[in-house]
């Protein structure tokens, strides 16, 4: 039942412009893509509005920007949408055995290294039918993509890392901390860098994931120091053979260790006292808690985690 009789007035296709219109921030470009009229994209543009009191949408230099109403609503009405398609999905043909099922995960580089392999090789095992389809990480949890179903879990940072959504649950699978990969020279302990040592140090900043913040500089910000970041890589093993090129740290995951190659010469130790640890959190939809996909897979990044605990 709908709570107001405005809302009577939307159809589908005032909800597919909606989106659009938040997508491309354009609404020749929305016309363009529903091969519809830019007077049919205003008119349900100027529907929306009434329906929802709001303007929704401003116009900037030629940039459609939403409101901060149209960004609250958005995950729900992509809901609306998803839901219509999974109800025009024609799968009497073909039985539930046979059919191919695609778990898509938002993830950074972390668990393709360390989670993935054990995961498919499970996967093999026990779910035959089933296939792992991976995104890359970005800087904001994909938190309207998630509660619409599009991506069924997402794998981040803890805790406290990412802003979480009401409408989100999470669970942490493994908690790690940073060893310190490094080609200077003699340290005053072969076994860990002192806080001069490090901050002296030239830097190699993995970015495995699109993200600007990062726990190191965060802390080294609350302790009143800084480092000197010589260049920034993409993945973890970039970063580790830059540093056997030239003198400098790495501050990398330990249980990423046994999956880099890490050249003769190079010295692993602790990181200065107080650094941070981190736990790899487990995040999907809520409203999604009791769907078989989302148990089974949540079972699977559990076993493999559980096997990571043991093999450290």
């Amino acid at each position: 039942m709908l709570h107001s009789n405005y809302l009577k007035q939307l159809d589908l296709q005032d909800i597919v412009v909606f989106i659009n219109l938040l997508e491309l921030r354009s609404a020749k470009r929305t016309a363009e893509l529903m091969n519809v009229s830019q007077p049919t994209v205003s008119y349900c543009l100027k529907r929306l509005r009434g329906c929802f009191d709001d303007t929704l949408f401003s116009s900037s230099q030629g940039v459609l920007k939403p409101t901060t109403k149209a960004e609250k609503i958005a995950p729900y009405l992509r809901v609306v949408v998803e839901s219509v398609n999974r109800c025009a999905e024609d799968d009497s043909s073909v039985s539930p055995q046979a059919q191919r099922k695609i778990w898509r995960i938002c993830a950074p580089e972390y668990f393709e290294l360390s989670f993935l392999p054990q995961a498919l090789a499970v996967l093999s095992r026990t779910h035959g039918n089933t296939s792992l389809h991976l995104e890359r990480l970005s800087r904001d949890l994909p938190v309207d993509r998630l509660i619409s179903g599009d991506i069924d879990i997402a794998i981040g940072f803890g805790p406290g890392y990412h802003q979480m959504h009401p409408e989100l649950q999470w669970q942490p699978v493994l908690s790690d901390d940073f060893v310190c990969v490094t080609s200077q020279g003699m340290l005053a302990s072969e076994e860990a860098m002192s806080l001069d040592e490090f901050c002296a140090s030239p830097h190699v900043f993995p970015t495995p994931w699109i993200s600007e913040k990062n726990m190191v500089d965060s802390w080294l910000d609350k302790v009143g120091r800084s480092r000197n970041v010589l260049v920034r890589a993409n993945g973890y093993q970039a970063c580790v053979n830059i540093v056997a090129a030239v003198p400098a740290t790495v501050a990398l995951p330990a249980r990423l260790l046994p999956h880099l190659r890490i050249a003769p010469g190079l010295k692993v130790c602790k990181p200065p006292l107080g650094f941070p640890s981190f736990t790899l959190d487990m995040i999907w939809s809520r409203d999604r808690s009791d769907s078989k996909d989302i148990s089974s897979l949540r079972t699977l990044v559990e076993a493999v985690a559980q096997t990571l605990l043991t093999e450290r």
